[in-house]
């Protein structure tokens, strides 16, 4: 029982941290962000932050690594021959994750991470070229790298500019767009 209280302790010890991290993300970039700063907001000494991370760019690491894992198994929930014709699912529940993140989200994008944009990149460059460009039988291998490039790069870009005008369109309306310039370009 006592284990318990520990593993719940340490989970809301963990939370409060991460929480206290993120609201100084809305003012600070993450590299003007000090373990100070975030012990203070987070009323817990120094000694506790270095209990569960030891420097700021390990927290931020692990905050992104959650996030990239969250999609990461929504992409990996569909099989790619489901997504040959119909990419709308994973398209809609990556974007609806992304929204669950709306609180945090932008702030990440813009004061915090480069290495967000580019974790999201590799993810989705794997699943297009080991699973969804090699179905597609229509297509030359060796085009399969520019085809790729082009998919990913317009979806991240689809990505920021929704960040960046506040998250407005909705994850429906923003999946159906981008399943539509993938699949039939624009016409």
């Amino acid at each position: 029982m006592s284990e318990k209280k520990t593993d719940l302790r340490v989970l809301k010890t963990r939370d409060n941290i991460r929480r206290a991290y993120l609201e100084l993300l809305r003012t600070h970039t993450a590299k003007e962000i000090t373990v100070t700063q975030i012990c203070r907001l987070a009323r817990i000494n120094r000694g506790t932050f270095y209990l569960h991370y030891p420097d700021t760019h390990a927290l931020l690491d692990s905050i992104v690594g959650d996030l990239v894992e969250e999609l990461s198994v929504v992409i990996r929930k569909y099989p790619p021959q489901e997504l040959k014709d119909n990419p709308f699912p994973v398209i809609y529940e990556a974007f609806s994750t992304f929204a669950r993140h709306a609180d945090f989200l932008p702030f990440l994008q813009e004061n915090g991470n480069p290495e967000f944009l580019e974790r999201l990149k590799s993810l989705l460059n794997e699943m297009l070229l080991t699973e969804w460009l090699p179905m597609h039988s229509e297509q030359k291998p060796e085009d399969y790298p520019y085809i790729n490039a082009f998919i990913v790069s317009g979806t991240i870009e689809v990505f920021r500019v929704w960040l960046q005008n506040g998250m407005r369109k909705s994850t429906h309306d923003l999946a159906a767009l981008i399943e539509r310039l993938a699949l039939e370009g624009i016409h």
